[in-house]
């Protein structure tokens, strides 16, 4: 991580409504930050608070844009590489199959419907959308060329754009979509008002974005800009001249999932002053959370003996919050995923393996996966709790 810099520039003002931060209501301990890529980043976080729009926003790593033109790398080791969504009785769900039976649900595609990916990355989603729905037209837009290569199986030349979007554009699209990319934009109210402007009157954009409120690590990932409440995201919905038609927080676990039409005018909402949102106590519970979070890992790290064999559940952002925390990481002999796509691989020099692949010799199980579901997932493996000492964030 070097060529984006190793600092964290500030930003004092609300990515939503402009309005000016008071001073950060978390700062990250330590050296390092984790990438959401779960990468150590060279420098500290700090996390804002609004208090009329009610965003939650990182400062922005130093040269953002040369980082997600080069260095960040999604899901590029094969076509079929994906993020693990769930684990249920019928066996592995991905994120991309979740997000295609999501959108299908919400949204009437009539044949032609000309459809834009913003932000695609390699488009995963939008790959399976058209294999199951080949009489739509796929776009892409992104800004970094890495992805070409998976874009070029299933999407025609003359409907990429990368780094700008031309203006015949304008007005052309019926679906813009966008997955996981407006928490990671330095402006995202100027990127929410391009796909507006790329939509037909009538058309729909339609997103999905992290919601800190159920998925506690979207508040501390250094490279996510924005973190959303519905207040914050409403907001940027409507300064772009689109009427919210749903936000739904239970559709995508641990995300938000928004619909909005393109209407004739922006309607920008006013700041009429200071004022406590119902859910600021919730958002400095989080931080609070995260400012004792490492202590808690190190004194569950002190009380075991020295020669102690311990894994870490998760190779996630989760995962990789213990092992940065640990003061002995040599104690950890594996990263353990259920995901066969990070099986094989290494995190922080320590081999990721299946949890069947677990040494009878281990002593104790750091659970590094949302804590919200994290009781459930483990009792699910079936596991002798008497076994192992836990420790559950």
């Amino acid at each position: 991580m070097t060529e984006a810099g190793n600092t964290i520039a500030a930003n004092r003002a609300c990515n939503v409504c402009g309005s000016s931060f008071d001073r950060p209501i978390y700062r990250s301990q330590g050296p390092n930050s984790i990438t959401s890529l779960c990468h150590l980043y060279p420098g500290s976080g700090e996390v804002f608070f609004c208090k009329f729009c009610g965003h939650i926003q990182t400062a922005e790593i130093t040269g953002i844009a040369a980082y997600y033109d080069r260095e960040y790398r999604i899901l590029i080791d094969s076509e079929e590489e994906d993020q693990l969504y769930e684990v249920g009785e019928k066996g592995i769900v991905y994120r991309s199959d979740h997000q295609v039976r999501t959108l299908l649900s919400k949204l009437s595609l009539p044949p032609g419907t000309r459809l834009l990916d913003y932000g695609c990355a390699k488009a995963a989603t939008l790959r399976k959308l058209v294999n199951i729905r080949s009489d739509l037209v796929p776009h892409v837009f992104d800004v970094s060329r890495m992805y070409i290569p998976f874009w070029a199986k299933f999407v025609s030349t003359e409907n990429w754009a990368i780094y700008d979007i031309p203006s015949r554009w304008d007005g052309y699209f019926d679906v813009v979509t966008t997955f996981f990319a407006l928490e990671h934009v330095a402006d995202p109210t100027a990127s929410v008002r391009n796909m507006s402007r790329l939509l037909k009157p009538g058309g729909i954009l339609y997103g999905i974005v992290p919601n800190v409120f159920t998925n506690w690590a979207d508040f501390v990932v250094v490279d996510h800009v924005n973190h959303f409440s519905t207040s914050s995201l409403k907001s940027i919905l409507t300064r772009a001249g689109l009427e919210t038609l749903e936000l739904d927080e239970h559709s995508h676990t641990g995300a938000f999932v928004f619909r909005a039409r393109r209407t004739e005018n922006s309607t920008a909402l006013p700041i009429t002053g200071d004022r406590v949102l119902p859910f600021e106590k919730d958002v400095l519970k989080i931080s609070e959370y995260w400012q004792g979070l490492g202590s808690r890992i190190r004194s569950f790290e002190a009380a075991l003996p020295k020669d102690s064999q311990v894994a870490i559940y998760g190779s996630g952002f989760y995962g990789t919050f213990i092992a940065s925390s640990l003061k002995h990481l040599a104690q950890v002999t594996c990263f353990l995923d259920r995901n066969p796509f990070r099986q094989g691989k290494q995190l922080l020099g320590k081999p990721i393996i299946a949890p069947e692949e677990l040494s009878q010799d281990c002593d104790a199980i750091y659970v590094g996966i949302n804590p919200m579901g994290a009781q459930q997932s483990i009792a699910d493996l079936g596991w002798d709790m008497r076994k192992y000492q836990f420790l559950f964030l």
